[in-house]
């Protein structure tokens, strides 16, 4: 038996890693993604309100005060930056969710026959992520 044929071999020197797709959970959480993300915008948008507001007072305030508000609009700021990065990150992880779900159905329809439709879709810059 040649070496590449002993299973120690195969075993060493595995096909690459392909993700097994769920697409039933990762459609889960995309679902929950977007019905969370309405809370997320409400919050964000509440303190980007009080942002705007600091900063039309920061415009007309006094030499004294000006480094209080820019001292609140900072800690404001703090704010904002950190739930608009947990947002970007969780659109992102859901955007590559999309991604796999997309992949695995071109995959589906090829085996099942409907090469017309694998390369529509594969032309199409939607498909492609490309946007």
């Amino acid at each position: 038996m040649s070496l590449p044929e002993q299973k120690w071999w195969q075993k060493l020197f595995k096909k690459s890693f392909e993700p097994r797709i769920d697409s039933i959970k990762d459609i889960d959480a995309i679902i929950e993604f977007l019905k969370d993300s309405n809370n997320d915008t409400k919050i964000l948008l509440k303190d980007l309100e009080k942002l705007r507001e600091l900063e039309k007072e920061r415009l007309v305030a006094h030499t004294g005060i000006i480094h209080i508000n820019i001292e609140t609009q900072a800690k404001i700021l703090d704010q904002l930056l950190e739930r608009y990065e947990f947002l970007e990150n969780d659109t992102s992880i859901n955007g590559i969710r999309l991604k796999y779900i997309t992949n695995e159905l071109l995959k589906q329809a090829k085996k099942n026959g409907l090469t017309d439709l694998v390369k529509k879709k594969k032309n199409n810059p939607h498909w492609q992520f490309q946007w």
